[in-house]
Order: structure tokens, then sequence, then C-alpha cells
């Protein structure tokens, strides 16, 4: 009874949030600031074709949700890098571990740093002459943590101290992520996280909303395919775009090496299919207690080349 009113209630936000976005969504596409912040990392779940708010059992909880940290049993370390468009880069930087336990409930804490550059971007006044090559740098300072309120449920929020310089143009702010996950099984998952909750970023001339998202989703291990298969689904709903469905799988071959695939349809015009790879791997002797996972994963898309996505997490 409890999985059918879970689940009730979660179709009813989702269509809620549907139809408030085809109803004003569209009229906001662009009116929103700090867009680095939508750019998912890692790139294991970009291999799942960006379905990983309910599935998430490491370190990339940092971004997808924080709720998902309870699941860390060790400390983990993550480095991703992304090359996203022509001369825009991104990278991932995040730690995580728990800690004492509070009132007998387990207790994860993270910090992350995400940055966004791109450089030779062709500037112009506002009467349209060239101002020369700008140069775009986009940083957040994240704070996470997790509580387990029961053995099924946990909760978890991110604190973001945002900055954005846009070839000059400075602006900088503070946002909350909230997360929730449930397990009621252990085959089955379900997950919400709200992203980017905060008031408008400022810059030198303008003042924007930043990035509002809401990540809904589910993941589970079909019994016929075995233990080794995960699959997932998630559906975005950003305030300044149209309604995002992303579809993934995951399946460990053995207990070192996995293959992904997924899908995605962002918006009206962005869809694309992806494809990844994992290989997981321990230290010798004093190492052994040392493990490491190098995730990678190609992205294409309707409207641009594929984009290519590398990170690791180590583990002790």
């Amino acid at each position: 009874m409890k999985k059918v009113v879970l689940c009730g209630l979660m179709g009813i936000i989702f269509m809620i949030q549907s139809a408030c976005v085809e109803a004003g969504g569209k009229d906001k596409v662009g009116a929103t600031t700090a867009l680095f912040l939508n750019l998912a990392q890692g790139a294991r779940p970009a291999g799942m074709g960006g379905a990983f708010v309910a599935g998430v059992d490491d370190i990339n909880a940092c971004w997808w949700n924080p709720a998902g940290l309870i699941r860390i049993n060790s400390r983990e370390m993550l480095y991703a890098n992304t090359r996203w468009i022509e001369d825009v880069e991104g990278s991932f930087v995040a730690y995580a571990q728990p800690t004492t336990a509070y009132e007998g409930k387990k207790r994860v804490i993270a910090g992350s740093v995400i940055l966004s550059n791109a450089s030779g971007i062709d500037g112009r006044a506002g009467d349209g002459k060239p101002i020369g090559s700008l140069k775009v740098e986009n940083r957040a300072i994240v704070f996470s943590t997790a509580l387990g309120l029961t053995s099924a449920t946990s909760i978890g929020v991110s604190l973001k101290a945002i900055s954005q310089d846009l070839g000059g143009s400075k602006g900088e702010a503070m946002a909350i992520d909230l997360g929730w996950l449930f397990l009621p099984g252990e085959d089955l998952s379900f997950g919400v996280n709200i992203q980017n909750i905060g008031p408008k970023l400022k810059t030198e001339d303008a003042s924007n909303d930043l990035p509002l998202n809401l990540k809904l989703g589910f993941c589970f291990k079909p019994s016929i395919l075995g233990d080794n298969v995960k699959a997932a689904v998630d559906v975005d709903v950003p305030k300044n775009n149209d309604v995002g469905v992303h579809g993934g799988i995951e399946y460990w071959t053995s207990n070192v090496m996995c293959i992904r695939v997924g899908y995605e349809k962002a918006s009206e015009n962005r869809s694309g299919y992806s494809i990844g790879m994992g290989f997981k791997g321990s230290g010798e002797g004093k190492l052994k207690a040392i493990n490491t996972q190098i995730d990678y994963a190609m992205l294409s898309s309707t409207d641009f080349d594929p984009t290519h996505r590398v990170s690791m997490i180590t583990r002790f």
C-alpha cells in the first residue's frame, strides 16, 4: 500500500509541474543565469543518459541527489573532466565521508567544486560593435550532507556559493538543493532533487533567476536479468525550458568492468543517446584498501558534435 501511495504522489507532482511548464515555461527560456549549474556532472551518470537521481550510490550524489550520499560506506574522492562544445570545458571535484551518527542515524558529509570555463567568445557592446575576445569563468563551491531517517528513507541538502564572470560582468549568489531518497526494497528506489533554490544572481547591469530544476526518478533491477543490471528513468522539470526525460541501463559484466547505454530527450529540439564504460581495480599490499573506479561516457546530441566525459572515483 505504501508503494502505491508513493507512486501516486510522485505522479501528481509530475503532472502539476508539467502543466506549469507547458503553460508558461517556454516563455521563460533564456530568462535564467548561471546555466553551468544545469550541466550534469560525472561520466557514470552520463553513460546512463542522465538517469541517476534515484540510482545514485556513490559520490556523484553531490550533484545528482544529496540524499544519495547516505549510501556511501567509505571515504570517496572524485575528479571529472568534460569538454562540452568548442572551447567550453568543465571540471568537477568532490570528497565525501561517513561521519558520526546523529541521534543514532547515519550521516554523511561532502564538499565539491564545479568549474566551467569558456574562452574565445566574440564580445559585442550594447550597440553591436565588437569589443574583442571574452573569457567566461563560472564556479560553485558546494557543501552537502545527508541524513538517514529510517532504513529506507534519507534526506539531503547542498549549500552552494555561486560566482559568475561573463567577460568582466561579475555576480555572486547562494542557493540550496534539497534531495530525498526512498528505497522500499533492495531492487527499487525513488528519488527527488530540487536544484538551485535561491535568490536572483545580480551582476553590474542585470538580475536574473537561477536555473531552478526539479528532478524525479526511479531505479530498479530487473530480476530476470540478474543482480548486475540496473535500469533507471529520470524526469527533469526546469523553470526555463521544456520537460526532459532520461533513461539508461548499467550492466556489470564482472566485478571489474561494466557497460552503460542511455537516451535523453532534454527538450523538443535536443535529444541524443549515450554509451559508456566503467572499470574497477584495487591496489596491492598496503594499498589493497584503496579502490579506484574509472568511468568514460560519450554523448551524441542532435544539436552538437559528440562530447566526451571521463571521471575517476577513489575509495579508501
